[in-house]
């Protein structure tokens, strides 16, 4: 029940933050300088904006979520924190069906964290990466 409690509320958490940017976000707001700042924008890239053209995003998605599961798979069976390695596996996956379901959808998705000269993204993307590290992590410590 609290994984679904979780992922619950983080997805209302996200859907929000981009209504919110579509609504009031429309012109930049400087959190740090120029450097950090809030703006709406549609992203038709995936994660940070990296540019991939879309054929080879397609074939790259069906891939990863492939190999994914089977490393998933494979590894479950040898970690010993299996919980928090369910936990941090479907909330990745999570954020990424709501991220590929907006794109599906929408042809883009919604944007409005800049950071200058790395990349924009969305509150979905930076939770894909703080719990991919968390991924990561565990299955570094497993590996010793």
């Amino acid at each position: 029940m609290f994984f679904y409690t979780t992922l619950l509320l983080w997805l209302i958490i996200d859907i929000l933050s981009k209504q919110i940017a579509i609504i009031y976000l429309q012109n930049k707001i400087n959190i740090l300088w120029d450097f950090f700042y809030l703006q709406f924008i549609l992203n038709p890239w995936i994660a940070f904006g990296i540019k991939i053209p879309l054929f080879i995003l397609k074939i790259l998605t069906i891939s990863l979520i492939i190999i994914i599961f089977y490393y998933y798979n494979n590894e479950r069976k040898k970690i010993l924190n299996k919980k928090l390695f369910d936990f941090s596996f479907w909330l990745i996956l999570a954020w990424a069906i709501w991220n590929a379901t907006e794109r599906i959808l929408y042809s883009n998705v919604v944007d409005f964290i800049w950071i200058k000269y790395f990349a924009i993204f969305n509150l979905a993307d930076s939770f894909i990466t703080i719990w991919a590290i968390i991924y990561i992590y565990i299955l570094y410590k497993n590996k010793k």
